[in-house]
């Protein structure tokens, strides 16, 4: 009998192998605000072009994060329908990064988390170890968003790429990760952040 870790390892798996075709053509707590790091226009690498990402420090010194604007055509609940447990997952999944693309993260909210997460700040949480992000699926908390894959920064490099003006950061509330249309997030936190720079 195949256990349930194996079928969550083969549906993570599953999982990636769709969403690679779906996808379409340091963080520091403030308060209750949240830093994001968005790409500047010449940053013209195809995974980062115009994105807004939302970043956690890890703990030997480098970054995780993921692109929070680039939702996929498909969700859970279409991408294996079969499986009760991914019925209440409509929303799109989203393309969380280009690195480890065969599994699925998740940013949540919460006072804990229910396992092993990065806290990006407060309350705000990046879950990537598989055993998390299926405790969030059993018993999903109010605010909660899937990612397949996820951007990293070895330690050193992400400070090297802002030094060099790859990307503004820009303080927004947590909310800003859940946005039900992302699709002029990038827009307006570029149009924001060039505000910042020239009143300086």
């Amino acid at each position: 009998m195949v256990s349930r870790a194996r079928s969550l390892a083969t549906w993570l798996l599953a999982v990636a192998g769709v969403v690679a075709l779906a996808v379409p053509g340091a963080v520091f707590a403030q308060g209750e605000r949240y830093t994001v790091l968005v790409a500047k226009p010449q940053l013209l690498d195809p995974n980062f072009r115009e994105s807004v990402v939302i970043v956690a420090d890890a703990p030997n010194g480098a970054a995780v994060g993921v692109i929070i604007n680039r939702p996929t055509t498909k969700s859970l609940a279409q991408i294996l329908p079969g499986n009760p447990m991914l019925a209440p997952f409509t929303e799109p999944l989203f393309f969380g990064g280009p690195v480890e693309l065969v599994g699925v993260y998740a940013v949540f909210r919460a006072k804990e988390p229910p396992g092993d997460a990065l806290r990006i700040a407060g309350d705000l949480w990046l879950a990537i170890n598989p055993a998390t992000v299926e405790q969030l699926m059993r018993n999903p908390p109010k605010q909660l968003r899937f990612f397949s894959g996820y951007a990293g920064w070895a330690p050193g490099q992400l400070a090297a790429e802002l030094t060099r003006g790859d990307w503004w950061a820009v303080e927004v509330d947590p909310d800003v990760a859940f946005r039900p249309d992302p699709s002029t997030l990038w827009e307006e936190l570029a149009r924001r952040a060039r505000a910042v720079t020239a009143s300086r």
